[in-house]
């Protein structure tokens, strides 16, 4: 039992070991190296799994458009994912000490692989279905892999919260990944077969191949030591009474009351003047000494009395040199202990909301960055950008947006990594100017007829920025919050960061349907077909004809 003593009395050991700032006794200095990268991959996939399922619907869109045609049909599927996103996240939220991430995770991924199993077979191969049935499937489809994905999305964040923040960013980048990589399917498998449905099942289907690999590699990541090191660490440092009391001359007595739910309290008690040596020799009960009833001197020095640890118990009574000390001495009352709290306790569930309240105060502003830099996303990001027409691209126009939009996320996010330590304004300040990008990319569809910004390149352009920023300052919050938190609170941070990212998603797919109305009703293309007028004729001038005189020769 390490303390520190004088004006104050602080467990200082154990909170800066619990915040990872110290190694835990008898843990190593160093965790276990990650060789090769392994976690770093596996982390990587991961974060491109769990996003996979959603950008194989969003990069589908020429088959739904073409398959529904006038529908609202992307902006039904973006909307109802995020709804179902954001219920998935408060149920993660509320049951995060019940199950283990490893528990969490396999539930969203064999929820993923189920779904994307029935649509790719069921609704796109065998498409038996009638239109508005196969609609309504997609949609449920949709909500239900939403709920899955989310919940491997919120645990991967809470788990790597409690490993090095590069693993983070391994996440984030996967995300992005996710999406390049569905972009280059959708392009290959588009040329490659002509039939729409043909295309669109190959594309499902090599998704869901990737999501099979990802399902053995995170089960064999979850054995690898580094992983168990600072697995073990955050459990350790959970179950760790972090107490930090504070003495006042004036207080008889201060109760001290741990935070976690190893429930225990004790009354420290001033005690002054200091005992006399007669006291000692007397037995009295103030002077007999138990682990129970320690008593300290702040004055003694570390070769009479050691200040880590109390006297041993076959010294029973100290030497009078000892306790005559100017200054008061410091000695444990009582000690009591309490039976641990049951999960699902009304003080557990009450503990556990004080602490994610907490938690969200100490990390306001990154949830606050990182939900404005998600809401312009997808104010944007599938519904207008499928709505912007071209005269020379026609149906690849929104998946030449879509991609560039997903390679440069995933560049933004590669970036993120770039050691820049962002303050709390910068990311604030720039996640309030992606506000402008919404206005420019509306204009390059509204009004459907004549849209305001004519061109190929200039939608392309704000694609670019809108996805470069998307990757970088959606990551940079994520990467930074866990860290500003102790050890024990870092899965908490994972999870609220989460929270404030769907909500961000869900206010900006419901913009998405204002912003869609601003365009106008469905109209034929806006592409000028100017007729040629006719050229110029020579009127046609009739020949004379010259009739020559028939002569008679007569005999």
């Amino acid at each position: 039992m390490n303390e520190t003593l004088g004006r104050g009395y602080a467990r200082i050991e154990a909170i800066r070991a619990a915040r990872g700032d110290l190694a835990a006794p008898g843990e190593p200095a160093d965790p276990p190296p990650d060789r090769y990268n392994s976690v770093y991959f596996t982390l990587f996939v991961a974060g491109a799994a769990f996003l996979l399922p959603y950008n194989s619907f969003i990069m589908a869109v020429d088959y739904f458009q073409f398959h529904y045609p006038g529908s609202t049909i992307m902006f039904d599927m973006s909307t109802v994912y995020i709804a179902s996103a954001c219920v998935a996240v408060v149920i993660n939220n509320l049951l995060l000490d019940l199950f283990t991430y490893n528990t969490r995770i396999t539930f969203g991924i064999l929820v993923s692989l189920a779904v994307m199993l029935f649509v790719a077979v069921c609704n796109i191969g065998w498409d038996g279905f009638s239109r508005h049935v196969s609609y309504s499937i997609n949609l449920v489809a949709i909500g239900v892999v939403a709920f899955g994905c989310t919940v491997q999305q919120a645990s991967y964040y809470g788990f790597t919260g409690c490993l090095p923040p590069r693993y983070t960013q391994a996440v984030m980048a996967g995300e992005s990944a996710a999406g390049f990589w569905v972009s280059i399917d959708r392009i290959v498998t588009k040329y490659g077969f002509r039939s729409p449905q043909r295309s669109t099942f190959m594309f499902f289907v090599f998704s869901i191949l990737i999501l099979l690999g990802h399902t053995m590699l995170h089960h064999v990541m979850m054995r690898h030591p580094l992983v168990q090191h600072y697995l073990r660490l955050t459990n350790e440092s959970r179950h760790r009474r972090r107490i930090q009391l504070h003495l006042n001359p004036n207080e008889d007595a201060t109760l001290m009351e741990s935070e976690t739910a190893e429930s225990s309290y004790g009354v420290l008690k001033l005690q002054s003047p200091a005992v006399s040596a007669n006291q000692v020799a007397g037995g009295g009960e103030t002077s007999a000494f138990s682990f129970a009833n320690p008593l300290y001197s702040p004055t003694a020095t570390s070769a009479s009395v050691p200040l880590a640890s109390p006297p041993s118990l076959s010294e029973p009574s100290a030497s009078p040199s000892l306790l005559h000390t100017p200054r008061p001495s410091y000695k444990v009352e009582d000690v009591v202990y309490e039976a641990p709290e049951r999960p699902t306790s009304w003080r557990a569930f009450k503990r556990a909301v004080l602490a994610r309240w907490a938690v969200a105060r100490a990390i306001y502003p990154y949830m606050v960055s990182i939900g404005l830099v998600y809401f312009t996303t997808l104010s944007l990001y599938p519904g207008i950008s499928s709505e912007v027409p071209s005269c020379h691209l026609g149906s690849w126009m929104p998946i030449i947006l879509m991609s560039a939009f997903n390679l440069f996320d995933l560049i933004g996010k590669i970036a993120a990594a770039w050691p820049y330590e962002w303050s709390r304004s910068q990311l604030l300040m720039a996640s309030g100017l992606r506000l402008l990008l919404v206005p420019l990319m509306l204009l390059c569809a509204a009004p459907r007829h004549s849209p305001h910004i004519v061109g190929d390149i200039y939608p392309i352009m704000f694609s670019v920025v809108l996805g470069f920023s998307n990757g970088l300052f959606g990551s940079v919050p994520m990467i930074m919050a866990p860290s500003r938190v102790s050890r024990e609170h870092r899965e908490i941070a994972g999870n609220m960061m989460t929270l404030s990212y769907n909500g961000g998603l869900l206010s900006g797919s419901l913009v998405s349907y204002l912003l869609l109305s601003m365009l106008g009703p469905p109209a034929g293309s806006p592409c000028r077909i100017y007729p040629t007028p006719p050229l110029p004729t020579i009127p046609t001038t009739t020949a004379t004809t010259t009739i020559a005189p028939n002569f008679t020769l007569t005999h």
